[in-house]
Order: C-alpha cells, then sequence, then structure tokens
C-alpha cells in the first residue's frame, strides 16, 4: 500500500520561553517499497539534560534499523513476531550505543544548556558509571513501517497511535501500557526498555474495512491538550478535521497548514508542550463517514 507521508515537530512555549531546545523529533523514511514515519519526545526532566539528542537519535537509529530489518525481509515476507522482537532489542541496543559515543565526542561543559540544572545525584553518576550516560538522553518513540500489505506500529512510552480504518472509524490499536500515568512515562534509557516496548502489525488489504487509510503517531503534548479522560475521543475529532482538510484542499495545503497554523496553535493555546505530528495516508482515503463521536 502507498501512503502520503508528513512529520513536523513544534517547539513549545514552555521551552522555547526559557531558550531551551525543542525535546522533540520526528521524520519521514522512504526507500524501495518501504515507508516509515517516526516521532521522538525526550523527557523535559532536569535531569534528562540531552533529551532533544536523545529524541534526534532515536529517530535516526530507528530508521537506520528499519533499513537493516526490511532489507532482511523477502518481498512476499511478513511481519513475523520474532523478527518484530529482534528489531525492538537491536533498536535499544543501538540508540544507547549512539548516545554513549555522542557523550565521548561532546564532554559536559559547565556552561553547557541544562547542566546546571542537574541534581548532584546524577551529575556524579553521568561523571563516574558510563551505564548511567542514557538517562541524559532519555526519550520516548513511536514508529511506523509500510511494506508490502502490513504496517507495524512499535512504540515505547506515552504519545499515541490512532487510526482511521476503511469503514469510518477511528481506533487506537498499540496496546496499552500501565507504566503510563501522569507525567510518569517508559523510556528509552530504560535498563530494560527492550522488554517495554509495545507493537502492533496493521494489515492493509483493500477488500477489508478495517484496513487502515490513515495512521497517525503524536508525542504527548498534542495528547496533552485534551482532558485525559476523553483523550481519543477529542483525538479522533481532530484527526477527523485533517482528513476533511485533507479532502477539501489537498495533502500540500493541510501539511502547510498543520506546520504554520495549526499545531503552533495547538501548543500556545494547549499544553505549551512541544507537539509532534507524523502519518501515513492513503491517496485514496476510501472510508465511509469520519465521526466517531
Amino acid at each position: 500500500m502507498k501512503f502520503n507521508m508528513f512529520a513536523a515537530s513544534i517547539h513549545g512555549k514552555k521551552y522555547f520561553e526559557r531558550d531551551l531546545p525543542c525535546q522533540d523529533s520526528s521524520s519521514t523514511l522512504e526507500f524501495d517499497n518501504v515507508q516509515a514515519i517516526a516521532v521522538a519526545d525526550g523527557h523535559g526532566g532536569k535531569d534528562y539534560f540531552r533529551s532533544d539528542i536523545g529524541a534526534k537519535l532515536a529517530v535516526e537509529v530507528a530508521f537506520e534499523q528499519i533499513k537493516i530489518f526490511c532489507n532482511e525481509l523477502t518481498a512476499t515476507e511478513r511481519f513475523a513476531e520474532s523478527g518484530i522482537k529482534n528489531f525492538e532489542l537491536r533498536l535499544w541496543e543501538e540508540w544507547r550505543k549512539a548516545v554513549v559515543k555522542n557523550w565521548a565526542e561532546n564532554p559536559v561543559r559547565d556552561d553547557e544548556p541544562r547542566w546546571q540544572t542537574v541534581s548532584d545525584k546524577y551529575k556524579a553518576r553521568f561523571t563516574s558509571d558510563e551505564k548511567y550516560i542514557p538517562v541524559a538522553y532519555g526519550t520516548t518513540l513511536i514508529c511506523a513501517v509500510s511494506i508490502g500489505s502490513q504496517v507495524l506500529v512499535v512504540q515505547i512510552g506515552d504519545g499515541s497511535c490512532i487510526m482511521l480504518q476503511r469503514n469510518g472509524e477511528f481506533k487506537a490499536p498499540v496496546p496499552p501500557d500501565n507504566e503510563n500515568f501522569a507525567n510518569v512515562t517508559t523510556s528509552l534509557c530504560d535498563d530494560d526498555a527492550f522488554k517495554k516496548f509495545r507493537h502492533v502489525v496493521l494489515n492493509c488489504e483493500d477488500d477489508s474495512p478495517l484496513s487502515p487509510v490513515a495512521i497517525f503517531l503524536s508525542t504527548d503534548g498534542l495528547d496533552d491538550c485534551y482532558p485525559i479522560y476523553e483523550n481519543e475521543k477529542h483525538l479522533y475529532k481532530f484527526y477527523g478535521v485533517i482528513v476533511d482538510s485533507m479532502k477539501d484542499n489537498g495533502f500540500e495545503a493541510t501539511q502547510a497548514e498543520l506546520r504554520g497554523e495549526l499545531l503552533p496553535y495547538m501548543t500556545n493555546r494547549g499544553s505549551n508542550d512541544d507537539i509532534s505530528l507524523a502519518y501515513l495516508v492513503t491517496n485514496d482515503l476510501l472510508c465511509e463517514g469520519k465521526d466517531n463521536s
């Protein structure tokens, strides 16, 4: 299945007003018959003082591992559970290597932004034991990769994946993580993070009413614009508006509005947090209705 792709990260007011970098990262990838999107949200806490770099590296490493993973598949092979688990393990391992390398190449300076806010406990840990270095780069990650008639979605931490099915219904297909609540989330920097990935394989047969025609990934900066007890309901409506805009105005005009107006408005009037949104959307959008209220 062929998708239109989009990814954007918007600097949140609570960070740029303090001259802090955007903690989010997002991007798209396309090669051969593979398409992929990813969003990552670096933790804003004081001890995660290089989380903006951690988020960028998470997206970069995810795409590197997607290339390896998909090149190992044959043209007719489908995503298998063992292969997905190996992909998740390698992604986690390679991200840890990448952040340790970044640390070695960029030694901490006393004038480095955010270093002065790090707790004394973690300053001591960071400078005495390499095993703690990933904490400085802590981040969440969600990626979706399309190949053939399947889409694999892999997630660690908060944020959300919402899909629009061909029958017009919105769904949240990724299994929930009970360790995510309030401001607490699982993270790539966890020692056992490879055990905490959740994933789902979506089948995209043309004749199935349950096939996805749109897949949206977002960091919690977007999710937090809405009440937690009705989060999915509001996200469904928000994505319905985006789909309507695509149909009425086309993909390019909708993307320009998202980057230039809608997402900045969401962070400024909503969460004040960084916001990342990425999506895969089919050309035909063959769905019946959009209102899931």
